[in-house]
């Protein structure tokens, strides 16, 4: 049995998958549609149309036996969805965003109807459909699926191991929002007294905001340059939206990486990752605290925990399914 990952290729997918085939059978396809738009708008008629694209396909995911698990993602499956239900093998569906985000876009792309549901409409394609949100999960009947890292646990022992320079910088990452904003103007003489430098990527992309923060850099940074960042700081920051209550990947990496975090999100006290000598939650803990908590040093890491939130947990969680 192998596990093939269909179109899984932003940063984070492909740190991902890389770091999860020097240990599993796990293979990637992408560009599966690549050059298939031209060659099909040549063909005459809807029937020529269409056997066309089950034969390009075809051809593209020659290479998946009966006993393989396909592994697709909410963003990019619908393109080929019709033939995804036609294959004989073991699907799975993986959604990163919400059920009604998912819906919005696939609409405005034309690849949903205004009145055509997204999970009514892949529902029937696969074995088990996994969500991050447990809200949706209810919601929708899903299965619920830990959020994890891009590192296998190979991967973070080594990462956890390398000699690192690090600097004194608190590292945030976002895009705008007045309360961002707001906080970050708030936290910068709290840092800069407690010898921090902050080290801010606000992305306004609209660049129109009076109220954008002066030591902000306006600039996207990509999951690797993000890692490169993480990995030099000695502590984090996440503002989250206030609708945003789950576990998030800010708070995993500054595990894993062994980093102080800040936190606006005070439902990760009720975590197993919280502990108050890493985990500063702003508005909650007393703003008067923050420099002893900088200074305090970092409690030993359970490897449970790391284990529990590597990606080697996605492949775990996938051979436990009853296909």
């Amino acid at each position: 049995m192998r596990y093939y990952f269909l179109e899984w290729v932003n940063d984070f997918e492909i740190m991902m998958l890389n770091s999860l085939a020097k240990d599993y059978p796990v293979m990637k396809i992408n560009r599966i549609m690549r050059r298939y738009k031209s060659v099909n708008a040549l063909m005459p008629g809807t029937l020529l149309k269409k056997w066309h694209k089950r034969f390009h396909c075809a051809v593209k995911l020659s290479a998946i036996k009966p006993d393989d698990i396909v592994i697709c993602n909410g963003y990019s499956v619908f393109p080929f969805l019709d033939y995804i239900a036609s294959m004989p093998c073991k699907k799975v569906l993986i959604l990163r965003d919400s059920v009604v985000a998912l819906t919005r876009k696939r609409r405005l792309l034309g690849q949903l109807k205004e009145d055509e549901d997204y999970i009514e409409t892949v529902r029937p394609v696969f074995d088990v459909i996994f969500s991050f949100d447990s809200a949706d999960c209810q919601r929708y009947s899903l299965a619920m699926i830990e959020q994890f890292l891009p590192f296998s646990l190979h991967e973070i022992q080594r990462l956890q191991q390398e000699s690192k320079i690090e600097n004194k910088r608190c590292f945030f990452v976002g895009g705008y929002e007045p309360i961002r904003a707001e906080i970050l103007k708030i936290l910068t003489p709290e840092l800069e007294n407690s010898g921090y430098k902050p080290d801010f990527y606000l992305l306004d992309k609209y660049n129109n905001h009076d109220s954008y923060p002066d030591n902000c850099q306006n600039k996207r940074l990509s999951y690797i340059e993000n890692i490169e960042k993480v990995k030099h700081a000695s502590a984090l920051l996440e503002i989250n939206k206030p609708e945003q209550r789950g576990l998030t990947l800010r708070a995993l990496e500054a595990l894993i990486f062994n980093k102080k975090l800040i936190t606006t999100n005070a439902s990760i006290r009720s975590m197993d990752l919280y502990d108050p000598a890493r985990i500063f939650i702003y508005n909650v803990d007393d703003l008067e605290g923050l420099q002893d908590f900088l200074q305090s040093p970092l409690p030993h890491v359970d490897e449970k925990l790391l284990s529990k939130y590597s990606a080697d947990n996605l492949i775990m969680t996938l051979q436990k399914v009853n296909f």
